[in-house]
């Protein structure tokens, strides 16, 4: 048999356990509470509130820096309070304090906690966006833990301020050391720098390359004055030159000095008659006449008396033909012009000189000051770093001095510890939260458990998740139940009752596209209402205005003769035996529309009956004359009768009773049908069914799995033969 799956909807469920869960809950809570309040020890926790990093506690800058924190150290760097929470719990500072609070309180070390267990009992917490630590201590004891976390507390305090004096004692130990080195090493950094200046004569390096930068630019500009005069100057004498026709200044001198001698001019006087003479004598008495000769002889004395007067009157004996002397006074005038013009000259020319020469050396020691300066400021910069250093650490050495002798601390106790009056834990609302859990968890385990060992298939949602089959319909429960035709009048005039099944009709019939319709009703066992549904099925349809047929072929136990106070017989076995036609054995009721054809006289052999081709043939006829055919058979646990009659119709429809049809039953009958190819048109949630067997009108099925009812009232009713 197929086993169906399981499916638990939370609130349906709780409702149908909720005495059972309430209970389990109340039990289950009530008595875990009362075991953890009677079972765990009694705990006292004290706590204690200490500052980390004040900044007024040193009077030197560095006991200011040695008790300084940074808090707001990067997410990467060590957080310094963080550092001091996990000092609080080093095995040194509880040691201290446990010696200390033994000695204070003289408790025997026995009933005093271990290293280990102080520090499980101790907790340290950094208190959100603040630079405090928030320490806690649990013990059995009240008074020993407020005065052990005391304790604790001074031992850190003391413990950070000989840490902080270490610190300074270090510091200020180095610094002894490295005082004269550092002093040794600014003296030569000061005789190196002084015999730099003195070799490349170096005084102040600014001022002196501000005073050769001045006198180059002094030179320079004199330079090119002296130029410029001595371009003029140039000139001057070159036109001069070309006046004068002089050529040098002794020449000039002399022209100068000898057209100013009176003696020199009246010889060229009588030079120049006696040249006159002697071009007429030649001309007139020849080259050899003794008169030209002795005038040639004359003129010869008067240039050796010219030549002498010459040599007396020009400086160093310059000669000069009588030609070349400046006798007139223009001519005076630019020679002496031209002898000043060429001294001037000469001057210019020297002076330009001189300034040239003093140009280059002085050049030359200004390209080369970069080179000096860059080894003196290294020098100078060395020097500085030297002296600045030695001012640093004697500064500090100083400080470091101070600090080793103040009492300094970056840890203070804002907040002590105080004796605590009511106990830690066992605490109360996590135990109550804890055992509510339980309960609640004991309930639905309780819960799950009694759903598990639940088999039926309670609700329209599980039917079609367990079974796969849509639910056609979910017909309510009728109070009270259908016992006969006056209770069936009653259904039909209530519309809340009547309109479930008609929309389950409506959904019955969109479901089979055929025309007419044969439904054949089943269940997967006994009880669950099938004749029901097919009598207020069959009863709604014919109050729609559709012929109706129902046709009893529950052979083993048939109900519906009795239902709607009818005969028996003649019915189903006699039309199918031949004994008599089908019209025949129809029988009507008070209900218009709605028709019976019961099951006949009682057979030994039922299942003999519906395996016959008449059978099939009395469904065809039935749907030829009927526009709604209903068929009410055996449950298929009883027997195949539904799986056959459902072959000749058009399908088979399945009723379920919730909280009473069995999920493995009715799984393992689906299975059976699907494997028998019967066309299952689904499911339908019935809740009424049909009073006990015993409240009745008698009559024995042929198979006996119910006996003999009680008899139903009398109704008349008209006879009408379906047509």
């Amino acid at each position: 048999m197929a086993k169906a799956p399981f499916s638990l909807s939370p609130l349906p469920t709780l409702k149908r356990h909720s005495f059972v869960a309430l209970s389990t809950f109340v039990s289950v809570a009530v008595g875990a509470t009362a075991l953890s309040f009677a079972i765990l020890p009694r705990q006292y926790e004290t706590s204690a509130k200490l500052i980390v990093g004040e900044k007024d506690v040193g009077i030197s800058t560095l006991g200011q820096a040695l008790t300084e924190i940074n808090t707001q150290a990067p997410g990467k760097a060590a957080d310094p309070v963080a550092t001091q929470a996990e000092l609080m719990q080093s095995q040194q500072v509880l040691e201290s304090a446990l010696s200390a609070f033994q000695q204070e309180s003289k408790i025997p070390k026995e009933q005093l906690p271990d290293i280990v267990s102080l520090r499980q009992a101790l907790k340290v917490d950094i208190v959100p966006g603040t630079n405090i630590l928030q320490v806690s201590y649990t013990a059995p004891d009240p008074k020993i833990a407020a005065g052990l976390l005391n304790e604790i507390t001074a031992s850190m305090v003391a413990e950070n301020s000989r840490q902080i004096r270490s610190q300074a004692a270090t510091l200020r130990a180095f610094l002894e050391r490295r005082l004269p080195q550092q002093e040794a090493k600014l003296r030569e950094s000061e005789a190196a720098e002084s015999q730099y200046r003195q070799t490349y004569g170096i005084v102040s390096f600014d001022t002196q390359a501000q005073s050769m930068v001045n006198s180059l630019a002094a030179l320079e500009d004199e330079a090119r004055k002296l130029s410029a005069q001595l371009q003029e100057d140039t000139t001057k004498v070159g036109l001069l030159q070309k006046v004068t026709g002089a050529n040098n200044l002794p020449t000039a001198y002399a022209s100068v000095r000898l057209g100013q001698n009176e003696t020199l001019k009246e010889l060229q006087k009588q030079l120049t008659n006696l040249d006159v003479a002697i071009v007429d004598t030649r001309s007139r008495l020849g080259d050899q006449h003794p008169d030209l000769l002795a005038l040639l002889q004359k003129r010869d004395e008067l240039r050796a008396l010219y030549g002498q007067q010459i040599s007396q009157a020009t400086p160093g004996g310059t000669a000069a033909s009588y030609g070349n002397a400046a006798s007139n006074p223009l001519s005076q005038d630019l020679m002496s012009r031209y002898i000043a013009s060429e001294v001037d000259r000469a001057a210019l020319v020297n002076r330009l000189r001189v300034v040239q020469s003093e140009l280059n050396p002085l050049r030359s020691r200004i390209n080369q000051l970069p080179g000096y300066q860059r080894p003196l400021i290294e020098l100078a910069r060395q020097q500085q770093n030297a002296q600045d250093a030695l001012k640093l650490m004697s500064g500090k050495l100083e400080e470091a001095r101070i600090a080793e002798g103040q009492l300094l601390s970056n840890v203070r106790v804002v907040e002590q510890a105080s004796v605590p009056v009511d106990p830690s834990s066992p605490k109360t609302l996590p135990i109550l939260a804890i055992s509510i859990v339980s309960g609640l968890i004991m309930a639905g385990g309780v819960v799950l458990l009694l759903e598990l060992m639940v088999s039926t298939i309670r609700n329209p949602a599980e039917a079609e998740a367990v079974l796969g089959l849509a639910v056609l319909g979910v017909l309510p429960k009728l109070t009270p139940p259908t016992n006969n035709l006056v209770d069936l009048e009653r259904f039909l005039d209530n519309s809340n009752q009547v309109e479930p099944y008609r929309k389950f009709l409506k959904v019955l019939e969109s479901s089979s596209e055929q025309k007419p319709q044969v439904f054949v009703f089943s269940s997967a066992t006994v009880g669950d209402g099938k004749s029901a549904v097919v009598l207020h099925l069959a009863a709604v349809a014919a109050m729609l205005s559709r012929r109706t047929l129902i046709i009893d072929a529950d052979l083993r136990h048939p109900l519906q003769h009795r239902l709607l106070n009818l005969a028996a017989s003649p019915g189903l076995a006699e039309v199918i035996n031949d004994n008599l036609s089908f019209l025949e054995a129809v029988q009507a009721t008070s209900v218009p529309n709605l028709s019976v054809l019961p099951c006949g006289q009682s057979l030994q052999r039922p299942s003999a009956l519906i395996e016959t081709a008449a059978m099939a043939r009395l469904l065809e006829k039935a749907a030829n004359h009927y526009d709604c055919v209903i068929v009410d058979t055996s449950p298929l646990s009883i027997c195949a009768d539904a799986e056959t009659l459902s072959q000749a119709a058009n399908g088979l429809v399945l009723v379920v009773q919730p909280n009473s049809s069995k999920r493995d039953l009715a799984l393992q009958t689906i299975s059976d049908l699907r494997k028998a190819g019967v066309s299952l048109l689904g499911l339908v949630m019935n809740e009424t069914v049909l009073p006990d067997r015993n409240e009745l009108s008698g009559h024995s099925s042929a198979s006996g799995y119910v006996q003999s009812p009680l008899p139903l009232r009398s109704i008349s009713s008209s006879t009408q033969r379906g047509g």
